[in-house]
């Protein structure tokens, strides 16, 4: 589904972002890069293809509890332990805070067939403040993600406390508190951290009991990672167990009538110069509300279940070619006391990216999903998008993007079809 766009005063506030970010985070002569490239004296490309989207070093630094992968695990000697991995770095305030920045001008039509719209609008997409690091001499890490401004408001989106142990390619992790379910994990075409200002709508898709993997509750995540000489190939598995969903989609937080969990497993193999394989599952439940405000208004707790798999090979380190199937299958009830059926969904994606040069690709993407409710009629939601992606700074850490999608949502209830265009130029600025 379409996001609703914002209005914003951009040109008056980008400048004071600018000087803002400029001036608590980049006292060094390194200036305006994220905390963990200053930390290290690299540049972004280090751990992404293009900001945000990870590359397999990026990938195993977060694996590692925010840690540089060692370049010396070449089988002759054991692997560092976790705990001497950047033991000679000290610990710097900028060098674990980092400010995000992201404005647009977008022009936007939508068509339900009955009353077409047309918006065009300068926003302020969010700003964003993260702390993230290792604690030195230990196992522990850290990550908080704060919304300054996102949709109008500012909330807490993360905090995790963590604890990595093991050898740098043999290591296992638990962590503990608000966390993504399913954003920048797997391998590329599993994350929702990609080229695109959006993630793939295959993943984002909010099924008819109000439910999406775009969610970030309190729970628990243990995993175990394994690497091969030089990290050429990785394997890793990853679980999670959450308190899920509210009725309304939100995320349980604090105290709920809802007694019991939801349960997530993602496996990851990573092979080649940078292509992986994942395979993703989810188990969960969530109070669903039928018919609200209505006389005929009931509540039931359907079972929801997720089954996806995702792959990318990136080729002649040009050409990333990205697939990806998910299947959904939740409960479904009508009426009260009615059998209960079944919604499914089964999406499709694909993507490629093109690295015309280091920090400036060209990508095209799509996704279609067929959906049924109790065996009924099939409906069809498709979305296609083209556009182009260029850091601004050698550094990659100031990025315009423009880029143009078409999307067709038809609603598995009702059947109704939206139609939705928009074009957007965005500009994404990390300090």
């Amino acid at each position: 589904m379409a996001l609703p766009r914002r209005r914003s005063w951009l040109p008056a506030v980008l400048p004071v972002l600018a000087a803002l970010g400029y001036a608590v985070l980049a006292p060094q002569p390194a200036q305006a890069i994220p905390a963990f490239a200053r930390k290290y004296g690299l540049k972004c490309y280090s751990c992404h293809t293009i900001p945000p989207a990870l590359n397999k070093t990026g990938y195993m630094f977060k694996r590692l509890g925010y840690r540089l992968p060692p370049d010396e695990m070449d089988g002759t000697k054991p692997a560092p332990k976790i705990s001497a991995l950047d033991k000679d770095i000290k610990f710097s305030i900028t060098n674990s805070l980092a400010l995000i920045a992201q404005g647009s001008f977008s022009v936007d039509k939508t068509n339900d067939g009955i009353n077409p719209t047309s918006s065009s609008s300068f926003n302020l997409d969010e700003a964003a403040l993260f702390g993230a690091g290792s604690v030195p001499d230990s196992g522990f890490s850290y990550f908080t993600h704060f919304e300054l401004s996102q949709g109008g408001s500012s909330f807490l989106e993360q905090a995790v406390m963590g604890y990595t142990a093991g050898r740098a390619n043999s290591s296992f992790f638990v962590k503990a508190g608000q966390m993504h379910m399913q954003e920048g994990e797997g391998t590329r075409a599993a994350m929702f951290y990609n080229l695109f200002s959006e993630p793939a709508p295959v993943l984002t898709n909010t099924s008819p009991v109000n439910f999406t993997l775009d969610q970030h509750p309190v729970g628990v995540n243990v995993g175990y990672t394994w690497a091969s000489n030089y990290f050429k190939q990785v394997f890793a598995v990853s679980a999670k167990v959450t308190n899920g969903l509210n009725a309304d989609g939100s995320e349980i937080l604090f105290n709920s009538t809802k007694n019991s969990k939801d349960y997530w497993f993602d496996a990851d193999y990573w092979f080649g110069p940078d292509g992986g394989v994942t395979f993703m599952t989810y188990h969960g439940t969530k109070d669903q509300v039928q018919n609200q405000g209505a006389p005929d208004e009931f509540t039931y707790r359907p079972t929801i279940r997720r089954y996806g798999v995702f792959g990318n090979y990136l080729f002649f380190d040009k050409l990333d070619v990205l697939g990806g199937y998910l299947r959904s299958d939740d409960d479904w009830q009508d009426e009260p006391g009615a059998n209960v059926t079944h919604f499914i969904s089964n999406g499709y994606r694909g993507e490629l990216d093109y690295y015309i040069q280091r920090g400036f690709a060209v990508m095209a993407r799509y996704d279609r999903m067929k959906q049924t409710i109790g065996g009924g009629t099939a409906n069809h939601t498709d979305a296609w998008s083209l556009g182009s992606e260029k850091a601004l700074t050698e550094l990659g850490n100031v990025v315009l993007r423009a880029a143009y999608s078409h999307e067709r949502d038809q609603d598995p209830v009702s059947g109704s079809v939206v139609t939705d265009k928009l074009f957007k130029i965005d500009v994404r600025l990390m300090w």
